[in-house]
């Protein structure tokens, strides 16, 4: 038997092989078995599929080379019979071969929903590229494919191990809140039976000061006498210095025998020396002043609650 005669056997041999086993129920189209540039496979993951399973339908187009040695024309969405395409992706990777060479793979994946039981089928597609070296046009093309569709399984028990899940989720979650919620009006009957907190004057004319005395109102003249008379209550309360009686001079001279930090008694009189100075000249207050004198009065007694709270907390560690 010549070379030539055993060739054809082997051929005839690999044709047949291929219309026999197929690529998964697919017979692709090669430029030349022995000696290919580019190759078209098509192929379904499974040859039967129950109805309520999606089939999954897979491209690839490949050659050795670089990705861009071929231009790819897109392939036109594959004509179905008893299937209904949901979706489709696409992809490029390029493969480094034992040998050093590369090969270039454009994969294709569409997703199929099976309509009934029975015979599902794939026409041939057909896949149009050029050769950029070349300028050739050329196309490969694949057979039908043929899918059983078989009766719908059950699903499995995944759906409902997430609704068990979710049912746990839900009592864990409510019976979290009611404990917090218990522990909540416990503490909060235990308070209403106990000891009244205390309160410091500071934090009670802050509170005042908060609801009285409004900073960006309009009638400013208004709001710096009510500004001066809380803050002067509160000095008779908390240091039983009678401020509403005395003069200016006289509430200066009484800051000096505080116990109070020396930046605060620096403050407190230029406070005062300024709010004489508005109660006399009988001038509209500019909002800049206002704003500062609000804020002077308010850091001091913000100082003096944090102290309060400070020395209580003392206190109570002690007991």
């Amino acid at each position: 038997m010549n070379r030539r005669n055993m060739m054809k056997i082997i051929t005839f041999a690999f044709l047949i092989f291929v219309s026999i086993t197929g690529y998964s129920q697919s017979l692709d189209s090669l430029s030349n078995p022995f000696d290919y540039q580019i190759q078209f496979h098509s192929y379904v993951e499974e040859s039967k599929v129950p109805l309520n399973h999606p089939v999954i339908l897979h491209l690839e187009i490949s050659w050795l080379g670089k990705l861009n040695r071929y231009q790819i024309e897109p392939v036109s969405q594959p004509i179905l019979t008893n299937l209904l395409l949901e979706g489709s992706g696409s992809e490029n990777r390029l493969l480094t071969l034992e040998d050093g060479s590369l090969k270039s793979i454009k994969a294709i994946t569409y997703r199929l929903r099976p309509l009934e039981m029975g015979m599902a089928y794939i026409d041939g597609l057909v896949v149009k590229y050029r050769d950029q070296e070349s300028g050739e046009e050329e196309k490969l093309s694949s057979q039908r494919i043929m899918v059983e569709i078989t009766e719908p399984i059950p699903e499995k028990d995944g759906r409902k191990f997430k609704a068990v899940i979710y049912i746990i989720l839900f009592i864990l979650f409510f019976l979290v809140t009611g404990y917090f919620l218990l522990i909540y009006f416990r503490k909060k009957r235990l308070t209403s039976k106990g000891v009244p907190a205390v309160v410091s004057p500071a934090e009670s004319y802050l509170n005042r000061l908060a609801q009285e005395v409004d900073p960006r109102g309009t009638n400013l003249d208004q709001m710096i006498q009510r500004l001066s008379k809380l803050f002067k209550e509160y000095l008779e309360q908390d240091f039983n210095i009678p401020a509403r009686e005395q003069s200016t001079q006289e509430i200066i001279q009484s800051l000096q025998t505080l116990e109070i930090d020396d930046q605060d008694k620096i403050n407190l009189s230029s406070l005062f020396e300024k709010l004489d100075v508005i109660k006399f000249a009988k001038k509209n207050i500019e909002p800049t002043d206002f704003i500062h004198l609000y804020g002077t009065i308010e850091n001091f007694l913000l100082k003096r609650k944090k102290l309060f709270e400070t020395t209580l907390s003392a206190a109570k560690e002690v007991k």
